[in-house]
């Protein structure tokens, strides 16, 4: 609690969320989503927290420039 109320409105909560597991940090989110849907119109299409957020996408230029004998290092993380 004391690091949320310190880091309050510095933008490092949904990083916390993430780093601490999926099971918290999707419930915690979805929560929030839930909530502020009924509250503002505009979020009706917003998405819930899933698995594929755990990991942001990795650019497809990051991708292709891994590529050695026409084969990339790198490979997209799940669910992007």
């Amino acid at each position: 609690a004391e690091r949320r109320i310190e880091l309050a409105m510095e933008g490092q909560r949904l990083f916390d969320l993430r780093r601490w597991g999926q099971a918290y940090a999707a419930s915690t989110i979805n929560a929030f989503v839930t909530t502020e849907k009924t509250r503002r119109n505009w979020l009706t299409g917003a998405e819930t927290f899933g698995q594929r957020h755990m990991l942001f996408p990795i650019p497809q230029t990051q991708i292709d420039l891994s590529k050695v004998g026409g084969t990339p290092k790198l490979t997209q993380n799940t669910g992007w």
